[in-house]
């Protein structure tokens, strides 16, 4: 048989190994998972994301970072998920250091993190007491090398792929988020990408992006799992093969697993499925998982031969005192320094802090953080986006839906940009806790701090105690939107 000159050189590309070689060869892709699950056997293990002083007691299913690795042109694209509550930019940054030490060409490395809420305490906010931290400095050592191991194996492993891009908004996917917070806007867009070996096989990867907290099993729950994230993961890779990868997206105003709003029928005893059960947790997992493969076998094949990659280093005000005293009291080991001006500022001084005393202060104005904006583009068009979001986003900053109520502390903010609709494409990736976790990300106009509460509400909401400052959400979406206005 003879063969074409043009036929032996794509043999030559496909017979070749390292990425290193596949250069010209269109879109190449890889995908690498590692377990992260942490040893309960020889250390204590602070669960996240309820109240403090949770500590593991077994290990239902195992916690994963899974990576996947795109390529085109130039550019290296690695972008990891983990089974985590979140972590801090500092990480972030010792992941990417890692991975360049073995990779250098590598563009930019994305590390994402589930927030699942019966996971590692990787913040330090759930320790014994909620001045005392939950951080296991060893493990999170660990955990850094893992994490760039993956995104190393996933980039060594790429090989020339075609991409299928898919979307659906079927109606049970917002019966599957309880929202708990006025507006009320929910997002339940589910996003997948799914990537095939040029000649045939199993998926190299399916990538899915869809928003609800992990926190089906509740804070009386002490056994160690990725929560729906598991099932939804399991169904595709027993049914299609390869590795699935789920990207978080926006949660913020707690869009939940939890909740009366989210009612699955349980086949076995006919009934709706309890909040706090494993068969919840499978239920919402495998529903998922189902829409996914739907949603890709609907989806169309998509040419791509660029990627650009755009990010931007952003400050952000710190208008909460709680995350001011936590860092001098070492909750964070060090990992969530302050900035002003653009430089680090470790100052600290003693102020007394109503409840508490006379404690610690620091003083530093600003969080560093990240925002990253990727386009895929093939055939001289723009196929799609991915924007990442260093925090919990609430979904009216991404599709639109920011309202004013009485009793805001802003009442007159201007809005913010709604990021999707500077997202053009069919297929507008956001991903959330993406490199950095700094709270959650609420509209200036619906911040309420201080009493009367948003619609007559006895106790103030739940978001601001757990956000930066109201400034957030205006330094992330301008700084997304003009990564993506950038011509």
């Amino acid at each position: 048989m003879r063969l074409s000159i043009r036929a032996l050189a794509w043999l030559a590309v496909l017979l070749c190994p390292g990425s290193s070689n596949l250069a010209g060869a269109g879109l190449v892709a890889g995908a690498a998972k590692l377990t992260i699950t942490p040893d309960l056997r020889n250390a204590k293990v602070y669960l996240a994301g309820f109240g403090n002083n949770r500590v593991a007691t077994a290990v239902h299913d195992d916690l994963w970072v899974r990576c996947v690795a795109l390529s085109a042109g130039d550019v290296k694209l690695g972008m990891c998920e983990a089974d985590l509550i979140g972590l801090f930019y500092d990480d972030v940054l010792r992941v990417r250091s890692k991975v360049k030490a073995e990779i250098p060409d590598v563009t930019q490395v994305i590390v994402a993190s589930s927030h699942d809420h019966e996971g590692p305490d990787t913040m330090g906010l759930w320790g014994r007491t909620g001045l005392e931290s939950g951080m296991d400095t060893h493990y999170m050592g660990w955990l850094d090398d893992r994490i760039a191991a993956a995104a190393v194996d996933a980039l060594r492993s790429m090989k020339p792929v075609r991409l299928a891009l898919g979307r659906d908004d079927h109606p049970l996917l917002a019966l599957l988020q309880d929202d708990s917070r006025p507006p009320y806007v929910k997002d339940p867009l589910l996003l997948v990408m799914r990537l095939y070996p040029i000649g045939g096989g199993e998926p190299v990867a399916t990538l899915v992006n869809w928003s609800d907290h992990p926190e089906t099993m509740g804070g009386r729950n002490t056994q160690v799992t990725a929560d729906y994230p598991h099932w939804l993961c399991q169904y595709i890779e027993d049914r299609q093969g390869g590795m699935a990868i789920f990207f978080q997206g926006s949660i913020g105003g707690l869009l939940s697993t939890l909740g009366d709003q989210v009612a699955l029928l349980n086949p076995e005893t006919g009934k709706v499925a309890r909040d706090e059960t494993w068969k919840k947790a499978e239920l919402v997992g495998s529903t998922l998982g189902e829409l996914a493969m739907r949603a890709a076998a609907l989806g169309q094949d998509t040419p791509v031969d660029s990627i650009v990659v755009r990010h931007a280093l952003i400050y952000s005000p710190l208008a909460n005192d709680g995350f001011r005293v936590a860092g001098p009291l070492g909750v964070y080991q060090g990992r969530k320094p302050l900035y002003t001006d653009g430089r680090l500022d470790p100052a600290v001084v003693e102020r007394e802090v109503p409840g508490s005393g006379t404690m610690k202060y620091a003083t530093g104005h600003d969080l560093q953080t990240e925002v990253d904006y990727i386009q895929l583009r093939g055939g001289g068009r723009l196929q799609a986006e991915i924007a990442t979001v260093p925090g919990e986003i609430y979904p009216e900053l991404v599709n639109g839906g920011i309202a004013r109520y009485p009793g805001a502390d802003y009442p007159d903010a201007p809005f913010e940009p709604a990021l999707r609709d500077h997202m053009p494409t069919r297929y507008p990736f956001v991903l959330g806790l993406a490199n950095d976790e700094i709270g959650y990300i609420i509209p200036k106009a619906e911040w309420d701090l201080k009493p009367p509460w948003l619609q007559n509400r006895q106790q103030r909401w739940y978001g601001e105690v757990n956000s930066s400052g109201p400034e957030a959400a205006g330094r992330v979406t301008h700084a997304l939107v003009a990564l993506m206005e950038e011509k």
